[in-house]
């Protein structure tokens, strides 16, 4: 084999310098994690709003944060009054609306027009906002704040249900509900904080749990734990540093890191215990360990979290806060487990009983049984048979998304179905009432627009006046004259035929309209675009550092193979069982690239450090490449119980594409290798094979 990259003998002397000084390694530790944990607990905020997913200088991100200013937020939550007689509902909502117009951060109540039904057409036969049949009555609440952030929607939603107790109107008859995008942030943040409390328990007792069964011990399993969970508490006041926030994207790198940290910890303890079998000395396994595994560590850790920064490059500020965090993580996770980790297990005390030799391991033996070209080919062969398959078709709806059960989502689903209302609209901005009245013409003959509703319309309320008046003026009349006009979807808006087609006919007449459709579908395509370019980067890279690392095409390419196989298994997988990509689950693949080439890597090195001995380097690397992806799958099979879909949603395509790249590094690399590698030594191209002269 070739020499060693410099990182990874700069690896080994970090083992070296932590087995020598381990009291300054853990005492070095231990106070930064304190200083990080103060920093999370006074600086790290999450934010909510889809706003703050991306660069608020976008020409769509403006043009929506500029609307909100002059006509109030186009991000509404919306009351629903559900009963069975219509009577009872408006009564309801006779006493509720001053309430809510009362209520801390509300900036308007829009509960019926301020005149009879005779004197407004659109209104017939009520002046109340009602579905169809009667059976629902909605209230439209506009916030305060234009921007939607979380530390002022909590608050404000609060007080619309304080207030809604207070006015008493629930009972036999009312039933009332919330929906509308305050109330889905409000959702999401609960839900996946949650979600990842609950679960991340049972995630940690899994991996505990599988990592104790493999090692037949509690300690170092623990001290591996530990060592992870300080990487990610510095981590976490890194973040609190920069961005200073998490989003409901970026919150997801604590699992990506605890999933793939975990690994680096197994792999050392794996090899410490090859050399204590064997009969070295503690300090000096646990070197000999870390100098073994750290060409492998190095181009494993290197390319995942070049994969992850290559999001930075994306212009999608969610995917780029992402990608810092997840990068970083990889990157104080692998020196945790080479410095953190080392000097804890010195510290520790001699274990008592006899370490396992490698032909003495049960899951090496269990694996060199597996192997056979047959099974081999018939994998490779239902891989390549995926690729004309092609990937799942991309789900756009954002209520897929939502908490499962979410009464959100179930009013918004029914009101969309039994009205002509929606929480998502087109809203065009015009220079005069004169221009108005012409634009709400116009929108009333599109067929893919249900109801019109414009400034042009208040000239029909004559004298009528008063507060109630007013409120609906403010969402019309900016402050310098200019108008609003609003279009609402014929059809179900989340339905992507019927999204785009809307999108499309209102973008024709108006290339600045806005409204959350438009920036739903910006962000749609944003999103794809960036995973297009972090994903063609990420695949740069990592031929790159694979090519620097073997130093030899044909080796390079065998590493490679796994991972692109397992990534076409995984996509086949998701068609059998009916999961589509989406805006969250995508971000898997990075995770699923990282981890799937590790495993290669780390047993392509192994397979010619022992000369093509195939039973040595599966009860070896083998056996740890089982641990280090059984533990990831087995976490990300926790997170799949989450109530939060998107986050659901996410764990699957990440366990299945492990699992898909684990199978490929085990049962097809080896195979493929057996091939290979002679011909390869029969050319003069490894020259370590050259001096032993043996096959696989």
């Amino acid at each position: 084999m070739s020499a060693k990259s410099p990182l990874a003998r700069g690896l080994d002397r970090l083992a070296r310098l932590s087995v020598a000084h381990p009291w300054v390694v853990v005492l070095g530790a231990s106070l930064t994690m304190v200083v990080a944990l103060v920093l999370t607990t006074t600086r790290l905020g999450l934010k909510t709003s889809n706003l703050d997913l991306v660069d608020s200088q976008q020409p769509e991100v403006r043009r929506f944060r500029q609307f909100a200013q002059d006509f109030g937020t186009p991000n509404g939550l919306i009351v629903v009054l559900e009963g069975e007689e219509s009577a009872r509902l408006e009564t309801a909502a006779e006493t509720l609306t001053p309430r809510l117009a009362a209520s801390l951060g509300v900036r308007s109540v829009l509960g019926k027009l301020p005149a009879p039904a005779a004197a407004f057409p659109l209104a017939a036969p009520s002046p109340f906002f009602l579905s169809r049949d009667g059976k629902m009555l909605f209230l439209f609440v506009q916030p305060e704040d234009a921007e939607s952030q979380a530390s002022t929607i909590e608050p404000m939603v609060g007080g619309v249900r304080r207030a809604i107790r207070e006015a008493g109107i629930e009972g036999p008859g009312v039933h009332v509900g919330l929906t509308g995008l305050p109330q889905y942030a409000l959702d999401d943040r609960q839900s996946v904080a949650h979600d990842i409390s609950r679960l991340s328990g049972l995630s940690f007792l899994l991996v505990l749990a599988l990592f104790m069964f493999a090692f037949a011990s509690f300690v170092r399993p623990v001290v591996v734990m530990v060592t992870l969970a300080g990487a990610t508490a510095v981590l976490m006041g890194v973040a609190a540093l920069w961005p200073g926030h998490l989003t409901l994207l970026s919150s997801f790198f604590g699992s990506i890191v605890f999933g793939m940290g975990v690994d680096f910890g197994i792999l050392v303890v794996d090899r410490l215990e090859e050399h204590l079998a064997e009969g070295d000395a503690k300090r000096v396994a646990l070197v000999k360990a870390v100098e073994a595994l750290s060409p492998g560590l190095a181009t494993g850790a290197l390319t995942t979290a070049m994969g992850f920064f290559a999001l930075q490059l994306t212009g999608f500020r969610g995917f780029a806060e992402l990608g810092w965090l997840a990068g970083l993580g990889i990157v104080l996770s692998l020196l945790a487990m080479v410095t953190l980790l080392p000097a804890a297990l010195v510290l520790l005390p001699e274990r008592i009983g006899r370490e396992r030799r490698l032909q003495e391991r049960r899951i090496g033996r269990a694996l060199l049984a597996l192997q056979h070209p047959f099974l081999a080919l018939a994998l490779g062969g239902a891989a390549v048979a995926a690729f004309f398959v092609g990937p799942p078709a991309f789900n756009s709806d954002y209520l897929s998304l939502e908490p499962a059960g979410s009464e959100a989502v179930r009013l918004e689903r029914e009101m969309v179905a039994r009205s002509e209302f929606s929480t998502q609209f087109a809203a065009f901005t015009v220079p005069s009432a004169e221009a108005a009245a012409k634009l709400a013409a116009r929108l009333r003959q599109e067929p893919s627009v249900a109801s019109v509703h414009s400034a042009a319309d208040l000239a029909l309320l004559g004298g009528f006046g008063g507060q109630a008046l007013n409120s609906l003026t403010s969402r019309f009349v900016a402050a310098d004259g200019r108008q609003a006009v609003y279009a609402y979807p014929r059809g179900d808006i989340w339905d992507p035929e019927t999204r785009d087609r809307f999108v499309a006919r209102m973008r024709a007449l108006d290339p600045n309209v806005t409204g959350m459709p438009f920036l739903s579908r910006y962000m749609i395509d944003l999103s794809q675009r960036a995973l297009t370019i972090a994903g063609g980067l990420a695949l740069a890279i990592l031929i790159l550092c694979v090519a620097i690392d073997l130093k030899n095409l044909p080796l390079s390419l065998l590493a490679l193979m796994p991972t692109v196989l397992g990534l076409a298994l995984m996509q086949a997988l998701m068609h059998l069982l009916g999961i589509r990509f989406n805006p969250l689950n995508l971000m898997a693949l990075p995770v699923v690239i990282g981890v799937g080439e590790d495993n290669a890597v780390h047993l392509l090195h192994r397979l010619l450090e022992e000369k093509g001995d195939l039973a040595r380097a599966l009860a070896g690397t083998g056996r740890s490449l089982v641990m280090t992806s059984g533990t990831t799958v087995a976490s990300f099979v926790a997170l799949s119980l989450a109530r939060h879909q998107g986050l659901a949603s996410f764990a699957q395509t990440l366990a299945l594409g492990i699992a898909s790249t684990l199978a490929m590094s085990l049962l097809v690399l080896p195979q493929a290798a057996r091939w290979v590698l002679p011909r390869l030594a029969a050319r003069g191209r490894i020259a370590a094979w050259l001096e032993t002269g043996s096959q696989p």
